[in-house]
């Protein structure tokens, strides 16, 4: 907003985007006030009439990835020992290789030296 209103501000009522989004505002506010139900009642209409195109979205907003990888990433607390660490890490990468799919599997124990690190403790 800093760039766009620069130097002395204009009062509301001289301001002619103001004016119209309150000359269009105004009747609609009276209007939802004087008729409470009716606004209930659009508002339902609405909220059913998009049933159906969010029941055919599916399961997923992204389209199947089939490249064969999965990127698993826990968190684990910033004290915890080196020992447990390693040792949820096999735990983990034992888990993972059960699923007949798995070929390899990798970890990663440690933090990142850097603030742009996206997995931060893992």
């Amino acid at each position: 907003m800093g760039y766009l209103i620069r130097g002395r501000i204009p009062e509301e009522k001289s301001n002619p985007l103001n004016r119209f989004l309150i000359a269009i505002y105004r009747p609609a506010l009276n209007a939802v006030l004087r008729f409470p139900m009716l606004t209930l009642a659009g508002a339902v209409i609405i909220a059913v009439a998009t049933l159906w195109p969010a029941s055919q979205i599916g399961g997923e907003f992204m389209p199947p990835l089939d490249e064969g990888d999965l990127l698993y990433m826990p968190s684990a607390l910033p004290g915890i020992a080196a020992g447990k660490v390693t040792e949820l890490l096999q735990q983990t990468d034992r888990l993972i290789k059960t699923v007949p799919e798995v070929a390899s599997v990798f970890a990663k124990a440690g933090r990142a030296e850097t603030a742009t690190d996206p997995a931060g403790s893992g």
